[in-house]
């Protein structure tokens, strides 16, 4: 036997292992929260508002509001749409509600009033009395969609979402 004497550390657990592990063991779980956990909601949500909607029929004019929710501002929306869609023809005319440049924000209170160029609700002359016009006249069963167009604080994307939609002659 020789006098030098030989250290066997594989089977020995250092605090070096124990930190590289746990590291580790972190990262794969901060991945997973992000990937399944709250920060996933990030990539599918849209505001949360509410809309309401009436139908005049004397000016053949669809009234969508903000009910209530959350506020939309400039910090997370792109624009705010209103998307009609003429049933009988299967066509839809986009109004521009707000934009990052003009209207913002939109809160609880505010509405948009799409018309048709059938009535001219307020005798001038002009048959588009509204906050915007469509080139059909509104019937029963068509749509008016209020469309989110933005991104949420965190959000890794911007996205479009639809808020609320009113039907005509469905109690709108």
């Amino acid at each position: 036997m020789s006098g030098s004497s030989r250290s066997d550390t594989r089977g020995v657990v250092t605090v070096e292992r124990v930190a590289v592990w746990l590291l580790a063991a972190l990262a794969v779980t901060g991945l997973a929260a992000l990937a399944y956990g709250p920060g996933a909601d990030l990539r599918t949500a849209a505001p949360d508002v509410t809309v309401d909607g009436s139908y005049d029929a004397d000016a053949s004019a669809v009234t969508v509001s903000h009910a209530g929710g959350d506020t939309l501002t400039a910090t997370s929306t792109t624009d705010v749409a209103v998307v009609v869609t003429d049933a009988s023809r299967n066509a839809t005319t986009t109004l521009v509600w707000a934009t990052e440049a003009r209207g913002l924000p939109v809160s609880a209170g505010d509405s948009f009033t799409v018309d048709d160029p059938s009535v001219d609700a307020d005798g001038d002359g002009d048959y588009l009395d509204g906050d915007g016009s469509v080139g059909f006249y509104l019937d029963d069963g068509d749509t008016v969609a209020v469309v989110w167009t933005g991104r949420l604080v965190g959000a890794p994307d911007e996205r479009t979402a639809t808020l609320g939609t009113v039907t005509v002659g469905d109690g709108a």
